[in-house]
């Protein structure tokens, strides 16, 4: 296992570093298309797991909502910018809710599963690619999230296989306390030393606050996929990264991430 796992780190993150450095449409398409397969994965394990899911509507909506706000260049997140933001946000509810007519067994549960995909995975993910359009910092907040999800993900996997007795969560029984504490201070190691190149665009408060969401939120974010997995019975979300399984684990920390780091920045300013 430990080939795989290093031939897709040797072509993904060099493919990654690129894509962030050149922002714009090429990396907003590659978000796109990160969420277009964690919403496949997402529908699959659903699928594993007898739990029911409107399929075509989780797709196209769950693709369409981030593709908009793309496409209204960011405008719901800029003063006086609409661009019928409010529109594509409700469009996936209605949607959802009318498409269950149609199906011959209604359930409510699969109305929840598909709005659950939209605006728990589709949504925050694509503040991946809003962050890296922050102007004048994007890029540079985009590589301290990246780096320092990274390195708290290392410290906390290292400082459990080392110390770990207590362990955090049903949900994970890997996960240690003494390995998200670990993580947590990972998280605020790198962004303290990733601000010694950006002190211009990183306070100290702003760096406490961001290093504290990604150390939180992370580490949340990863517990919460795994509640997904551990309630249809999978180990990983597919197979599609060899030795990494699927893009949904790989990505799994930054669905409450992205949307913290972005707004806290926002608000901050």
């Amino acid at each position: 296992m430990l080939l795989p796992r290093i031939l897709t780190a040797v072509i993904g993150i060099p493919l990654v570093v690129y894509l962030v450095n050149l922002g714009g449409i090429p990396y907003s398409v590659f978000i796109l298309a990160i969420i277009a397969l964690s919403l496949y994965e997402f529908a699959t394990l659903l699928r594993m797991g007898s739990r029911p899911v409107q399929a075509p509507v989780l797709m196209v909506f769950g693709l369409l909502l981030p593709a908009a706000m793309s496409l209204g260049n960011f405008g719901v997140y800029r003063e006086g910018g609409d661009n019928y933001a409010g529109l594509f946000l409700v469009l996936p509810a209605l949607a959802a809710f009318t498409a269950e007519f149609f199906y011959k067994q209604k359930y409510l549960e699969r109305i929840a599963f598909t709005l659950m995909g939209i605006y728990g995975l589709a949504w925050p993910l694509w503040h991946m690619a809003a962050l890296r359009e922050l102007r004048p910092d994007g890029k540079g907040l985009t590589f301290l999230m990246l780096l320092t999800v990274w390195f708290m993900d290392t410290a906390a996997y290292a400082a459990g296989r080392a110390f770990g007795t207590r362990r955090l969560s049903s949900i994970s029984p890997k996960k240690t306390w003494e390995g998200a504490i670990a993580g947590f201070a990972g998280a605020f190691i790198a962004v303290f030393a990733i601000r010694s190149f950006m002190e211009d665009a990183l306070p100290v408060t702003l760096a406490v606050w961001l290093a504290a969401a990604i150390g939180v939120g992370g580490q949340l974010s990863d517990l919460a996929e795994s509640m997904i997995k551990r309630a249809v019975g999978a180990k990983d979300s597919s197979s599609l990264l060899p030795g990494h399984g699927g893009v949904l684990d790989r990505f799994d920390s930054y669905i409450f991430v992205a949307p913290l780091i972005y707004y806290i920045t926002v608000i901050a300013r």
